[in-house]
């Protein structure tokens, strides 16, 4: 019979290399992602993702349980590292960092499946090998360098693309909105397929007309108020995060996006309306790579215009 090999476990060392391994990994994230942490905000997030990995020393969880918990701590270690910029930026954060665990986890794994050297040991989806600290820490480095290199060659990820959005409604504009144009964003009205614009309406209550609003506050207080006369509203079933609503839509407003250097405007714009806040509160409107093209550029308007009276003349 064979006998038990016993496998010390150096807790200085345990908590050192996972330190540097979760630091490498978040920049690696971050590059990624577009959002960078800072230094002191990686370490914070390193320190958290160190203790984490204590989960090795308790005792075997179910399968099911582990793997929930090791998703928990890389949200936790992510919401420590990154500054939040909204719910789906931090989703996509959570999952490529804990993929990135999985990932060095299985490859570790893979190169000692056949013959699992003395000093090896995992539990609870973790993994320690009694190896050099420089040779953990060194794989890691090969994944952020590695990640280095595929955004050098593919580019990263575009920053955000905020816009300032202007709407007017019967010749009285509303105060200026910062709108955020989502590539993601695929709401559209079902009847006529026109690609609307979502607007947060706690930024806008008391801009709105009367009627608009008087209407809007008692849906959202959950009566069924009558649309005001004159004023094209109608219901638009949209999926958010808190499942399927049924929001209001209101139509006939003048939209004008401004940005960096450029100016679009549309006429007849479809405007729903929810009580939700959007993105990180900093954003009140959001609108999609649809409608960004059916708005027309001031700029080529203008020198149409210009074409047109001078052949006039």
């Amino acid at each position: 019979m064979g006998t038990a090999v016993k496998t010390v476990i150096y807790l200085d060392v345990l908590l050192l290399v996972n330190f540097l391994v979760a630091y490498l990994l978040l920049r690696a994230v971050g590059f990624v992602c577009g959002t960078s942490p800072g230094f002191w905000r990686t370490c914070a997030g390193a320190v958290l993702a160190a203790l984490s990995a204590l989960i090795l020393l308790a005792p075997p969880l179910p399968a099911a349980l582990s793997l929930l918990y090791q998703a928990a701590s890389a949200a936790a270690v992510c919401r420590a590292a990154c500054p939040f910029r909204g719910w789906r930026c931090f989703a996509r954060q959570t999952v490529w960092y804990f993929l990135l665990n999985l990932g060095l986890a299985g490859a570790v794994l893979l190169a000692l499946s056949h013959d699992l050297p003395l000093g090896a040991q995992t539990n609870n989806f973790a993994v320690y090998w009694a190896v050099s600290p420089t040779l953990l820490a060194g794989c890691a480095l090969l994944v952020y360098l590695t990640l280095r290199l595929v955004v050098l060659v593919f580019g990263g990820p575009k920053e955000t693309e905020c816009w300032q959005l202007q709407l007017s409604l019967n010749g009285a504009e509303l105060p200026p909105l910062t709108a955020l144009l989502d590539t993601g964003f695929l709401l559209r009205d079902p009847l006529s397929g026109q690609a609307p614009v979502l607007a947060s309406y706690t930024s806008m209550r008391g801009a709105v007309p009367e009627a608009v609003a008087v209407f809007l506050e008692e849906f959202f207080a959950g009566a069924c108020p009558e649309p005001p006369p004159g004023v094209p509203i109608r219901l638009i079933p949209c999926k958010t995060a808190g499942g399927m609503r049924t929001l209001p839509a209101v139509g006939g407003f003048s939209a004008r996006l401004s940005g960096t250097g450029k100016v679009r405007q549309a006429s007849r714009v479809l405007v729903v309306f929810t009580d939700q806040t959007l993105a990180d509160a900093s954003i009140q409107a959001l609108f999609g790579t649809e409608f960004y093209h059916t708005a027309r550029p001031v700029q080529r308007q203008f020198a149409q215009a210009g074409r047109e009276r001078s052949a006039a003349e």
